[in-house]
């Protein structure tokens, strides 16, 4: 059996790194079941949580370069497993998805979506570090209709995209793209 390549994208602070932790720690047979990934191996690919770019100086572009070939490693180090991915907006502009799928053709390659409405995504902005005064609500928006966009692109490059509401911890399937933004 082939392994799953699932990447998890959303705006910053829609629940990426909490949604895999949730998948790898509790193992929720209903929402595996929902998702298609019951009685398989959750892998967590660990550096997609610790490369996070956050600041442009903080070393976590140049590390995330090397995911591709990480990814590469968990996939030969495991079977019939559903690898998950935190996704960044770094990953689309670097085409990460379609070299791994490119590098793994033989692997299922999917992008979960995590989608929660924006006046609940502003606020939990405005509690991260990295928030600024200049982020305005309409920057905000712009910043994650951009990521849809770019995931969008995803589309046509053969990726199934599944969208989940990442409000609590249910994670009903949604539209994509969404409609609240």
């Amino acid at each position: 059996m082939n392994n799953k390549i699932i990447w998890v994208f959303g705006p910053s602070a829609a629940g990426k790194e909490t949604f895999i932790n949730y998948i790898a720690r509790h193992e929720p047979t209903e929402l595996l079941a929902r998702l298609g990934w019951l009685n398989k191996k959750i892998v967590v690919c660990a550096e997609s949580l610790a490369w996070v770019q956050q600041a442009e100086n903080d070393g976590n572009a140049e590390r995330r370069k090397n995911l591709i070939k990480v990814i590469e490693e968990y996939s030969q180090n495991n079977k019939n497993s559903i690898i998950l991915i935190k996704g960044q907006d770094l990953d689309l502009h670097n085409d990460a998805l379609k070299i791994v799928k490119e590098l793994l053709p033989n692997e299922e390659h999917e992008v979960i979506f995590l989608d929660v409405r924006f006046d609940i995504l502003y606020q939990r902005y405005m509690t991260k570090k990295w928030w600024k005064k200049s982020m305005t609500e309409a920057v905000c928006q712009e910043w994650a209709k951009t990521q849809i966009r770019l995931l969008i692109n995803q589309q046509h490059n053969g990726f199934k995209i599944k969208a989940i509401n990442s409000l609590d911890f249910e994670y009903p399937e949604t539209n994509f793209p969404p409609d609240n933004l």
